[in-house]
């Protein structure tokens, strides 16, 4: 078994950069998703590994998108997320 400190421990716990979700300024910051499932003006659905993301607002537009990365804008009301 790997001996971890408790500060490593707690690094990479807090900072798991398999994916992550930012949100800042009406800008909702996406890293590695795997599948844009659906795009419109009211909701986006984006699906990780094991789970499926719901960001619904008003006049949400991808200003940003590589493929592993998606910078959306817009009036963002609410982000949902749903564990399969």
């Amino acid at each position: 078994m790997k001996n971890l400190h408790f500060k490593e421990y707690f690094s990479n716990f807090l900072f798991d950069l398999e994916n992550f979700i930012t949100i800042y300024d009406n800008t909702l910051h996406v890293f590695n998703y795997q599948r844009l499932n659906k795009l419109s003006a009211t909701e986006i659905v984006l699906t990780f590994e094991n789970k499926k993301i719901t960001i619904s607002g008003n006049n949400l537009k991808i200003k940003q998108m590589t493929k592993q990365e998606l910078l959306i804008s817009g009036q963002i009301l609410k982000v949902e997320f749903q564990y399969e």
